[in-house]
């Protein structure tokens, strides 16, 4: 019996002595297993690096300003994006930030770990997955692109970089950083965009109430939180109050919203409507996203790096006259009828930079200052003066029959019958001078004095003074299309001579400042200069050229212009501003502004009955007598003082010097 109990003691007491020694084994393995996850844990910490310039992540877009430098006219970019500094954001942004996204942001160091641990325990449990992302977190993660990964290997290294974030940068440049990325929907990145694609004004003016929407949708960007639902994700009113009640409410927790301020919140801030212009693209658009990138394309700077580079773009356009143009001539109010159309283009004789500029509403669009021609009718009878004058052709001694209705062998119709040609008004005059034909803006002396002169030359001219295309309306297509031609081309019809040929706007403007400039040939440009991070990036140089057109011709043609402004404008013009007409285009010149306008009908292009009381003029006079106090000059003085109205010196030297080569007039 003892041999029995004391063999049942000893296997009794056996395997208690073992398993002390398991616990001990466990405990130690578990220290050498802790030890190497401080040892792991250490190495992997090391290994993860920050980006080298967290800025450098983000896309900035290019900024396009007016000539001033300072005032905005559009953006450019591939993300909508600007971005700003911690004082141009309103206090209520980073509190609703704080308070919706991250309560603990101020406390903790990158992770938070309670917040970790709850997660963990919620996810293992079977609740809904959890990731405890801190601001900070959210921001490497975005800019070292690794949010798209869902393992625990991402998280431990958004952590990791998290907290190394926070030992380089203070709280206050992590909330900056992370405004200035985060998307917000609509196209929007960072918190500037995201203010003006939603309300239309800066982060820094932002109520408490569009602070909270705007912070809104960071949960879900263009879902179910945008109460416009721009994209068809669902979005609602109700979802939106809801978040938008969440944010308040936090805010209020975090006591960085007093209670009765946020009591007296009871309805969603009014937004913009996205689909008012769905391009983003108003009148401007043609500048920014046209002119510009081009221009830029021809400088060597691609349109990637436009979009993505954040530049600063000054233009040559000026905001005083871009605004008169827009607001007070009522150019906008004839686009607005749907049977009218207009387009204006204003450029400084000399340097060709263009001043102001109108294709259109839509400036995504059909450009119609640039990309069609129209009809410049008695617009263009100053080109055709320029060359016969250039060509010998005394501008002054009444040899020109001006009678009215006329026919010509060249002036057809379409079964090449010749067909009468009628003055406009049905002037008529039997004898007169070249620079009378353009003061008085009749057709039948001027295309006699093409056909005299030659088509080819009248075109030799136009593109002398800077008009580079012309359409062909003896060249249509099965549709009636018009083709495309250019000055070099041959072959013209004497009705080039009466504007026959549609021209664009850009070209008229350009073709007027030459006249003004004194011969200076000039091509038109957009961009000033660009800036970029690294400095000045690019800076234009004029692309000037001598016309090669005499100053006989151009001081000549000069004269009519200016008799013609003061004969219907009266004393106000004081000489100082000249024009020219036709019933859908009025050109003319001022003091450093040369200013083309057509407006008008656009199948008809105008009924022909005069030049005078037209759309054209009335836009052009508007902002002619409106436009800004560099464009007027510091004197008032009558033509034959400036030296451009009565060259008649200059011209009879050239004609004793063409002596009898000088062309004939019948």
């Amino acid at each position: 019996m003892a041999g029995r109990h004391v063999l049942r003691r000893i296997r009794a007491t056996k395997p208690r002595r073992r398993g002390r020694r398991r616990l001990i084994a466990l405990g130690l393995v578990l220290a050498v297993l802790t030890g190497a996850a401080v040892v792991v844990g250490s190495v992997f910490y090391a290994s993860v690096d920050l980006p080298e310039d967290l800025d450098a992540a983000l896309s900035q877009g290019t900024t396009v300003y007016y000539s001033d430098g300072a005032t905005v006219m559009g953006e450019l970019a591939a993300e909508r994006r600007t971005s700003v500094g911690l004082d141009a954001i309103a206090d209520d942004v980073q509190w609703a930030l704080v308070a919706a996204e991250d309560a603990g942001f101020y406390d903790h160091p990158g992770v938070d770990f309670k917040g970790v641990m709850r997660a963990l325990v919620n996810n293992a449990t079977g609740g809904d997955r959890q990731g405890a992302s801190t601001l900070t977190q959210q921001y490497v993660g975005m800019v070292a692109d690794i949010r798209g990964d869902g393992s625990y290997l991402r998280k431990a290294r958004e952590a990791a970089m998290a907290m190394k974030m926070e030992e380089e940068y203070s709280k206050d440049e992590i909330l900056n950083h992370y405004l200035n990325i985060v998307y917000f929907g609509r196209g929007a990145y960072g918190v500037e965009a995201g203010a003006q694609a939603f309300f239309g004004q800066s982060a820094a003016d932002l109520s408490t109430s569009q602070a909270a929407l705007l912070v809104a949708q960071i949960k879900s960007p263009d879902g179910p939180y945008d109460p416009r639902d721009p994209y068809g994700q669902g979005g609602s009113v109700e979802e939106a109050t809801d978040r938008w009640n969440y944010v308040l409410d936090q805010m209020v927790a975090a006591g960085t919203l007093d209670r009765v301020k946020r009591d007296a919140l009871t309805g969603l801030p009014e937004t913009l409507d996205p689909t008012d212009d769905p391009e983003g693209l108003g009148p401007e658009g043609f500048v920014t996203d046209g002119f510009v990138l081009r221009e830029l394309a021809d400088a060597g700077i691609s349109t990637d790096e436009v979009l993505r580079g954040g530049f600063a773009v000054t233009t040559t356009v000026d905001a005083d006259l871009q605004s008169i143009l827009l607001g007070r001539t009522g150019i906008r109010e004839v686009a607005d009828d749907e049977s009218l159309a207009a387009a204006a283009a204003a450029v400084e004789p000399g340097t060709g930079a263009v001043l102001a500029y109108y294709g259109g509403e839509n400036g995504a669009g059909l450009d119609l200052a640039h990309d069609v021609g129209h009809l410049p009718g008695t617009a263009f009878n100053t080109v055709t003066a320029a060359a016969a004058i250039d060509a010998g052709f005394d501008p002054y001694t009444a040899t020109l029959d001006g009678t009215s209705p006329q026919r010509f062998a060249t002036y057809t119709d379409e079964d090449g019958e010749p067909k009468e040609l009628v003055n406009t008004g049905g002037q008529s005059d039997p004898e007169l001078s070249i620079v009378e034909a353009v003061l008085h803006k009749l057709d039948t002396p001027v295309y006699g004095l093409a056909e005299q002169v030659g088509a080819d030359t009248v075109a030799a001219a136009a593109e002398a003074l800077g008009i580079r295309r012309f359409w062909d309306p003896h060249d249509r297509d099965e549709h009636g299309v018009a083709a495309e031609t250019s000055p070099d081309a041959g072959g013209f019809q004497p009705d080039l001579g009466i504007g026959a040929y549609p021209v664009t706007v850009l070209d008229m403007a350009s073709a007027y400042a030459t006249f003004a400039s004194g011969g200076t040939v000039a091509e038109p440009y957009f961009v000033e200069r660009v800036e970029g991070p690294e400095g000045t990036e690019y800076e234009a140089e004029p692309q000037t050229s001598a016309s090669g057109l005499g100053q006989t011709a151009l001081g000549a043609v000069n004269g009519p212009l200016l008799d013609y402004a003061w004969e219907v404008f009266g004393e106000t013009t004081g000489y100082e501003v000249g024009s020219n007409a036709s019933p859908t285009w009025h050109v003319g010149t001022s003091y450093g502004l040369s200013l083309a306008v057509w407006a008008g009908d656009e199948t008809k292009e105008g009924d022909g009955s005069s030049p005078r009381g037209t759309l054209a003029e009335q836009i052009w006079w508007a902002a002619m007598s409106e436009r800004p106090d560099a464009y007027r000059h510091p004197r008032t003085e009558p033509p034959g003082e400036r030296g451009v109205a009565d060259p008649s010196a200059e011209a009879e030297s050239k004609q004793e010097e063409a002596g009898a080569d000088a062309p004939t007039q019948d």
